[in-house]
């Protein structure tokens, strides 16, 4: 059943309020000080998850208050360890059966943070899984061996990079600027700052390897 929900992650980068889509099913986590983030919606985690060495009182009662109630809620993480706590998060996804991963507050602040978070969409990916991150009109996401589609209605900027050395097969259609059967390498920025206007339909496939993929719009 999890694998048809979503996993949905509250981190403590850069947040600006939205509404979370949470359906039944779904597995809300907040991690570390995104706990402030949910709190200051009057939305409850059901799933809080971090080494917690940086939240205030308050936040620290809501998280003793979950392990009185619901022990099973709360996993406290060492502050030395490999994992960064968004990682791990989406670790605890992955055991419950969870392949789509909306994670918000995963930009911005700090950009080792930001860079940790985009490497753990490539685990997801590894893992058979897809993650999205979500910031103020922007989105980040990765592509293997596939085509996605942009709706019609959707206009902003596009940028695709090659997160492996090499990245063949790459189709940009429907843009300002189009590829056809293209090569991006990992040491030259080739597919920075594309355009979609609104009305045109458009494609981008990646036919061999792994790419990042932004968007962002107004």
């Amino acid at each position: 059943m999890a694998s048809k929900q979503k996993c949905i992650l509250v981190c403590a980068g850069d947040f600006v309020p939205v509404d979370l889509e949470k359906e039944s099913g779904d597995l809300l986590i907040a991690v570390d000080g995104g706990l402030k983030y949910l709190e200051q919606m009057g939305i409850l985690p059901d799933h809080i998850l971090g080494d917690f060495d940086s939240l205030e009182e308050r936040y620290m009662r809501i998280i003793k208050a979950y392990e009185r109630e619901r022990r099973e809620s709360v996993t406290r993480l060492p502050v030395r360890k490999d994992d960064t706590d968004s990682h791990a998060a989406v670790k605890l996804g992955l055991s419950r059966g969870y392949k789509r991963f909306y994670i918000y507050g995963g930009l911005g602040g700090r950009l080792d943070m930001t860079l940790a978070n985009i490497q753990t969409l490539r685990f997801i990916k590894d893992h058979g899984g897809k993650g999205y991150l979500l910031g103020d009109r922007q989105m980040v996401m990765v592509l293997r061996d596939e085509t996605i589609h942009f709706h019609e209605s959707f206009t902003g900027q596009f940028s695709i990079f090659a997160m492996d050395e090499r990245v063949e097969g790459v189709t940009i259609e429907g843009m300002k600027y189009e590829l056809k059967d293209g090569i991006l390498e990992s040491s030259y920025p080739l597919g920075v700052s594309n355009e979609k206007e609104a009305g045109k339909r458009a494609t981008i496939t990646v036919g061999k390897g792994t790419a990042l993929v932004v968007s962002s719009w107004k």
